[in-house]
C-alpha cells in the first residue's frame, strides 16, 4: 500500500481549486478582448434566450396550467408556477448522501477554503439544508487588521491542514510542525468564514434568490434551511446545496419535523445537477436513502451523477468489490440498463492514503470538474430543454383533463362516473393517446396519475378539451421556441443588439418591416377570431330565444306561427292572459301589500311598478 505526501495532495487539492476557479474567469481577467468579446456576446445570448423563455411561459403556458388546475396536483417537472427568480438563477447544483459521506468536506475542498456554517466531523453534523452562494467581494478580517477585498494571494491561508499520518504516529511534539519538513497541523490557526449566514425565512423574502416557493413547506422546514453567502469564485456561477445525510430507521421519518423528501425533491427539480455521494466503507443503502432516490428521480434521472468518496480508504481488491456493488444497487434503484456515471476519488485536502488508483482518482476529478465548469455554459439550453419537456406534459394533462370532464355527467351519476374513470383509466390514457397523437412517452404513470385524480372529489371542475390551446401549445414547440433559438444564436454571432432593458429589441421590431408583416397579421387574425366567435354567440341565443317563443306559441295555439309578426301578437295575448289569471293577480297583490309596507313612501309609484 502507498501513501502520497501532505505536499502531493496539497497540490492537488489546490489544482482542483483552480480548475474549479475557471469558471469565473471571465469576471477576474479582461485581458484578451476578442475572447471577452465572445463571452459577452454568449452571455448576451443567454439572457436574451432566458428573457424570451420567461415571457412564453408567463403569457401563454401558466395560464394553461392554472386553467386545469395542474400545479401541485400533478406531477409536473416542478409542482407549482416557475417563478421570475427561477427563470433568472445561476445552475444549480444538489448533494444528497447517507451522513458522514463527506458532502461538506466535499464542498470545503472544491471552493478551496471555509465557508460560514460549515461544521465537518464524523457524526451527523449538518442538520440543515444549506445553500451556497456568491456574497460579493470577501472582507477578510484577522484579529484587529481588515484586509478588504483581497486576493488569493494576500489573503490568509483557509481550511484544514493536515500533517503526513505516517509523522503523526511517532510525533506529538507540536514544535516540531514548525519544521518543513512535517506536514503542518491539523487544527486551523484560527476560525475564518468569510460571507455570512441568512436565515430560511429571509431567503424565501429575497427577490434574486430562487427560494420564495420554499415558503409552501412552512416553518418547520425553514428553521432548518440556511443560506450561506460566500465570496469564493466558483459560487459566482454555481450554487451549491448541501443537504443533512439520510438517516436510517424512525430518526429519517419521525425526528424531522418536515418531509425530507418532498424538499429533496423541491430542490432536485429545480437543479441542473445532482450529485449522490457514497462512503466507500460502508456502502449500504438504506431503505429511508432509497425512498428519498425513488421521490426525486421523477423528471431528473439525467441529471444524477455518483460520488464514490474515500476511495483512497480501501484496498484495491476492496476497491473493484465496491465499485460494482455500487453499480449493482444503482442497476437496481434505477431498473433500467444505462449506468449511472460514477466519480471514484477522495474529496479532501489530506492526503491519499492509498495511491494505487491516484492517476483514475485525478482522471475522474478533472471529469467531474469539468462538468461543473460546463453548467453555466449550457444553462439557457437546459432551460430551453425543461421547457418543452414542460409543455409536452402540458399538453398531454389538458388532453387527458378535457377527456375525463367530457365524460363526466354535469347533473346526476358524478360518483358512478368517477368510479368508472378511475377503475378505466388505462383504456381512457390509451384512447386519448390516439386521437390526439401524443408520445407514449409522454403519458404519465396510469397509478400516479390515479392517485392525483383521485384528490378531486369531481371531476367536472376540470375544462373540455380546448383543441385551440392545444394547437398553440405545438405552435410553441414548433415555431415561437425554434425562432428563439434563432434569434438568440444570431446574439452570439454578434449580429443582433441586446439591451438589457429591451429597449434597442422594440427599436428594431417597430423599425423592421419584416418583422411587422410577420406581427401584425397574427394579430389581426386573432382579433377577426374573437369578433367572429361574439357574433356566432350572439346569431345562437337569438335562433334559441325564437325557438323558445315558437314552442309557446305552438303549445297555445295548436299551431305554429308563420311570421314574425303573428309570433309577436300572439305571445303579447299569452302575456296578457297570463297576466289576468286569478292566482298571477293574487301574487301581485301580495307583492304589492309587501312593498308598501317595505317602503311607504313609494305608494304613489307602486301603481305604476306594478304595472
Amino acid at each position: 500500500m502507498k501513501t502520497t505526501s501532505p505536499s502531493t495532495r496539497d497540490a492537488s487539492s489546490d489544482t482542483m481549486a483552480a480548475d474549479a476557479s475557471i469558471i469565473a474567469k471571465n469576471d477576474d481577467h479582461d485581458d484578451h478582448d476578442d475572447h471577452d468579446d465572445h463571452d459577452d456576446h454568449d452571455h448576451a445570448s443567454s439572457i436574451f434566450m432566458v428573457g424570451q423563455l420567461k415571457d412564453l411561459y408567463r403569457h401563454r403556458v401558466a395560464d394553461a396550467e392554472k386553467r386545469y388546475h395542474l400545479h401541485y396536483n400533478f406531477r409536473l417537472p416542478t409542482d407549482g408556477e416557475i417563478k421570475d427568480s427561477e427563470f433568472d438563477a445561476a445552475p444549480m447544483v444538489l448533494l444528497i448522501g447517507q451522513y458522514s459521506t463527506g458532502k461538506t468536506t466535499f464542498l470545503n475542498h472544491l471552493l478551496g477554503e471555509d465557508f460560514p456554517g460549515m461544521h465537518i466531523g464524523p457524526e451527523p453534523t449538518t442538520d440543515k439544508f444549506m445553500a451556497l452562494f456568491h456574497g460579493g467581494d470577501r472582507a477578510v478580517y484577522t484579529d484587529d487588521v481588515f484586509y478588504g477585498s483581497a486576493s488569493a494571494a494576500t489573503m490568509p491561508p483557509t481550511g484544514f491542514r493536515r500533517r503526513d499520518r505516517r509523522k503523526v504516529e511517532n510525533d506529538n511534539d507540536d514544535d516540531d510542525d514548525d519544521d518543513g519538513s512535517i506536514a503542518r497541523s491539523v487544527v486551523t490557526e484560527e476560525a475564518r468564514s468569510y460571507g455570512r449566514l441568512i436565515k430560511g425565512n429571509t431567503l424565501t423574502v429575497t427577490p434574486n434568490l430562487p427560494f420564495s416557493s420554499l415558503s409552501q413547506f412552512g416553518s418547520a422546514f425553514l428553521n432548518h434551511f440556511v443560506g450561506s453567502s460566500s465570496g469564493a469564485s466558483l459560487l459566482r456561477r454555481i450554487t451549491f446545496i448541501d443537504t443533512p445525510g439520510v438517516l436510517s430507521g424512525e430518526k429519517q421519518r419521525i425526528n424531522r419535523t418536515y418531509d425530507f423528501g418532498q424538499v429533496a425533491k423541491w430542490f432536485a427539480d429545480r437543479s441542473d445537477l445532482i450529485l449522490l455521494l457514497f462512503d466507500a466503507h460502508k456502502l449500504d443503502i438504506s431503505d429511508e436513502f432509497k425512498n428519498v432516490l425513488d421521490t426525486i428521480r421523477l423528471h431528473n434521472d439525467d441529471k444524477i451523477r455518483c460520488v464514490l468518496n474515500k476511495a483512497d480508504c480501501v484496498t484495491r481488491e476492496q476497491l473493484v468489490r465496491v465499485y460494482g456493488s455500487l453499480l449493482w444497487s444503482m442497476g437496481k434503484i434505477f431498473d433500467s440498463p444505462e449506468v449511472v456515471r460514477v466519480y471514484l476519488g477522495s474529496f479532501w485536502n489530506g492526503a491519499l492514503i492509498n495511491d494505487d488508483f491516484k492517476r483514475m482518482f485525478e482522471k475522474d476529478e478533472k471529469l467531474l470538474i469539468q462538468e461543473l465548469v460546463d453548467l453555466p455554459r449550457c444553462a439557457a439550453e437546459r432551460k430551453v430543454n425543461q421547457m418543452v419537456n414542460r409543455i409536452r406534459l402540458v399538453k398531454v394533462h389538458v388532453c387527458l383533463l378535457g377527456t375525463i370532464s367530457k365524460m363526466t355527467p354535469r347533473l346526476f351519476g358524478r360518483k358512478r362516473s368517477r368510479a368508472r374513470i378511475l377503475g378505466g383509466l388505462d383504456s381512457i390514457m390509451d384512447n386519448v393517446r390516439v386521437e390526439f397523437d401524443l408520445s407514449k412517452g409522454d403519458m404519465p404513470d396510469p397509478e400516479e396519475f390515479a392517485r392525483c385524480l383521485n384528490n378531486f372529489p369531481d371531476f367536472s371542475v376540470f375544462p373540455p378539451t380546448d383543441r385551440d390551446l392545444i394547437e398553440k401549445l405545438d405552435s410553441l414547440i414548433e415555431i415561437d421556441i425554434p425562432n428563439i433559438i434563432s434569434e438568440a444564436d444570431s446574439v452570439r454571432l454578434g449580429q443582433k443588439a441586446v439591451d438589457g432593458g429591451g429597449e434597442e429589441e422594440n427599436k428594431n421590431e417597430s423599425t423592421n418591416p419584416a418583422k411587422i408583416v410577420q406581427v401584425q397579421p397574427c394579430d389581426q387574425n386573432q382579433t377577426s377570431l374573437s369578433i367572429r366567435g361574439f357574433l356566432g354567440k350572439v346569431v345562437f341565443f337569438c335562433i334559441l330565444a325564437l325557438s323558445l317563443a315558437e314552442g309557446v306559441h305552438f303549445w297555445s295555439y295548436s299551431r305554429p306561427a308563420f311570421s314574425l309578426i303573428e309570433l309577436q301578437d300572439g305571445c303579447i295575448n299569452i302575456a296578457n292572459v297570463a297576466l289576468d289569471h286569478p292566482k298571477i293577480s293574487e301574487i301581485r297583490s301580495k307583492v304589492a301589500t309587501v312593498f308598501h309596507n317595505l317602503l311607504p313612501e313609494a305608494t304613489t309609484i307602486s301603481p305604476h311598478l306594478m304595472q
